[in-house]
């Protein structure tokens, strides 16, 4: 992610500490992360609420690293997997945080595998996300635009996604998926452009 002023902003307002984790989130509560990297979200999410979470990462070295970090706290759950539409492999591109499906960030690329949100719904039997957390390096636009198609945006409380730019579209992908999320019942809580943005579901 190049730098902007929304990164200025974030850290005027101290969003890493202020705003990340700034929902009302319970003992009961289900946090879905999408694309655990090295676990920074996660040990957050551990320290400053009660929920339970589910981190997908689907680079092996990564998810590994998070899987050893939290291997004795129950109320995390470490999936070796990355999300999308529907059950399928990909080829990513690996260069650290920046790792992408979406653009060739390095040489190094990995084979990773999909599944789609039902699939973990199932296996944790729920009804319903509380916060969903998405940094999925491009892939935000296919995800987001078929839960949104599909109703299965209406199982999310509260949204809080960065936008990554890969190419010329991803402004007018980023528009119709916000009109998207409006029409379904969403507001917009807070804004920091392609660093974070926070969306509330308040049909549910």
């Amino acid at each position: 992610m190049s730098h902007t002023v929304f990164n200025d902003y974030w850290n005027r307002d101290d969003g890493n500490n202020k705003l990340i984790l700034n929902y009302p989130l319970t003992k009961e509560s289900w946090i879905l992360e999408l694309g655990g990297f090295e676990g920074w979200f996660t040990q957050k999410a551990v320290s400053e609420t009660e929920s339970n979470i589910i981190v997908l990462e689907p680079i092996n070295q990564f998810c590994e690293k998070i899987q050893t970090k939290f291997h004795d706290n129950s109320r995390v759950h470490v999936e070796c997997k990355g999300i999308s539409d529907k059950r399928r492999s990909s080829i990513i591109y690996v260069n650290g945080d920046s790792s992408s499906q979406h653009i060739q960030v390095s040489g190094l690329k990995n084979e990773i595998e999909l599944y789609p949100l039902e699939y973990f719904l199932e296996k944790y039997n729920l009804n319903k996300i509380d916060l969903a957390q998405l940094n999925i390096e491009g892939e935000e636009y296919n995800l987001l635009n078929h839960w949104i198609s599909t109703g299965q945006i209406n199982l999310i409380k509260y949204l809080q996604i960065q936008y990554h730019i890969i190419d010329e579209t991803s402004r007018d992908r980023k528009s119709k998926i916000e009109e998207g999320l409006l029409t379904n019942g969403f507001i917009n809580k807070w804004d920091y452009d392609t660093v974070f943005t926070s969306w509330e579901n308040t049909k549910i």
